[in-house]
């Protein structure tokens, strides 16, 4: 089984799960909605399988206050 990178996120009390094939392309389209919605936004990352969170809400925060520097897994 191939991984998969999860974005979700939470607006309005609407959820939304996006996969990606790739952690560039969900960190892009994490980076893209806190830009555009605030570092507040409740969103997380999360890797499958097996299903774990591999960015908190916290941590989402935390990265998008420090300017979104590169992430080292």
């Amino acid at each position: 089984m191939t991984e998969q990178f999860i974005v979700v996120w939470t607006i309005r009390g609407e959820t939304i799960r996006v996969p990606h094939s790739t952690q560039n392309a969900a960190l892009h389209q994490a980076k893209e909605l806190l830009c555009e919605h605030g570092c507040d936004l409740e969103i997380s990352l999360h890797l499958t399988p097996p299903p774990s969170i591999w960015f908190t809400n916290k941590r989402m925060r935390d990265w998008c206050l420090a300017g979104f520097p590169a992430v080292r897994i």
